[in-house]
């Protein structure tokens, strides 16, 4: 781990050109964590003394668009791509239930629901969650600010520590506490024992968390190269039953053993440049074992036979799998697509164009590379089926309408 921090030129001009306008910069969050510990950040968020109003008048209002209503922010178009710059904000003065809102449970006391309050740079990391997250990085004149006194060394040491008092913390956001255990699951850090203890004290109150931020949340986790190691995180600590359900009821099946596995050689495919970031993939690696054990009642890798009725089957899992969340309908669209070609591509005979030109086959090639690499062990599998196929016959079909955006 190293404290010498080397970002991406087209960040370090975006920094540049806000504090030539007179604007307090920095580089924060994730961004830091990955490159103390030298991965290559994922993206970059970037937080300033700017307004959104002013950080637009700066770049222009074709590139830069305001988003947001309870934390209003900035997703700015630059070099090819979106980078997100927050203001600066301080701890809000108001918490608690939204005057004329109706709830079917109390909502905590200390519930913040609007976050527009801006602030100093200071102010900014004394509101944030965890003390590794509150690490501020200006590139232009090489300068790591930790306003806590316990970033830098909770980093070094692996350490989640809510910054103050960890009830509260969580009371005033309970995805706090899924933000926790996404830094147990992803970076192996341990909570301190304030903050373990506060966790698991306080996971009933994600209940009170909008179901639209933990889907969007479990998108993240499905789309990032961790999952794996992330949901059993939350197992651990008790707070996957809250989450997924479903998963926490067959922790201790086979089923579950092998889906965790494919989605771990799904992300290191990933981590090496072997295929992309597919949510939808990703999705269909996790409900692929319980689906088998459900259709065929088959061991992991055998695969089950087509019949009228396993098509709802695959349908209902993968509802069932990811529940409560509501998840994208074209991204549950699409793992159904992807598991139904599966026993297509087992069973059919090589590269039969009935298969080939079927939406959604690069995908199911994919998942179908997953069990191989974890079970069947076919060396000659690869060049059976190819990685490439003509999309003559579905560019046909898209003529005229917007191409169908990646899932």
């Amino acid at each position: 781990m190293t404290d010498k921090l080397i970002v991406a030129p087209h960040i370090y001009k975006v920094i540049e050109r806000l504090q030539e306008a007179g604007f307090e910069t920095y580089v924060v969050g994730g961004a830091i964590r990955d490159l103390m510990l030298g991965r290559p950040p994922k993206d970059y968020d970037i937080s300033t003394e700017a307004t959104p109003e002013q950080v637009r008048q700066v770049f222009g209002k074709r590139n830069a668009r305001i988003i947001g209503k309870r934390f209003k922010l900035v997703h700015l178009r630059y070099s090819g791509d979106l980078i997100e710059i927050s203001t600066f904000r301080r701890t809000p003065d108001e918490t608690g239930q939204i005057p004329g809102k109706q709830r079917k449970s109390p909502i905590p006391e200390n519930m913040i629901f609007r976050d527009n309050e801006y602030g100093t740079a200071e102010e900014d990391a004394w509101r944030r969650d965890f003390t590794v997250n509150a690490l501020f990085y200006d590139p232009v004149h090489d300068d790591l600010i930790d306003f806590t006194g316990f970033g830098i060394g909770d980093m070094h040491e692996g350490i989640v520590r809510a910054i103050g008092d960890p009830l509260l913390r969580f009371e005033e956001d309970p995805v706090r506490i899924l933000r926790a255990l996404k830094l147990v699951g992803q970076y192996d850090f341990i909570p301190d024992p304030e903050t373990k203890k506060a966790i698991k004290s306080s996971i009933y109150l994600i209940k009170h968390a909008a179901n639209s931020r933990l889907s969007l949340e479990l998108e993240k986790i499905l789309k990032g190269t961790y999952g794996h190691n992330i949901l059993a995180a939350f197992h651990d600590y008790g707070f996957l039953g809250n989450f997924l359900p479903y998963l926490e009821e067959n922790w201790n099946t086979p089923a579950r053993s092998y889906a965790l596995e494919l989605l771990a050689e799904r992300n290191n495919r990933v981590q090496r440049g072997i295929y992309r970031d597919s949510i939808s993939l990703a999705m269909a690696a996790l409900a692929l074992p319980f689906i088998e054990a459900e259709i065929d009642n088959g061991n992991r890798g055998d695969l089950w036979t087509p019949t009228k009725d396993s098509k709802y089957k695959i349908r209902r899992i993968l509802l069932e799998a990811f529940t409560p969340h509501n998840m994208i309908k074209r991204l549950t669209s699409s793992a159904q697509r992807i598991l139904s070609i599966q026993p297509r591509l087992r069973y059919t005979e090589a590269r039969s164009k009935t298969v080939t030109s079927l939406q959604g086959y690069t995908h199911s090639r994919e998942l179908m590379m997953l069990q191989n690499e974890l079970v069947w062990k076919d060396e000659n599998l690869s060049r059976r089926w190819p990685k490439f196929v003509s999309q003559r016959k579905h560019k046909k079909k898209r003529s005229g309408k917007k191409h169908r955006k990646h899932t």
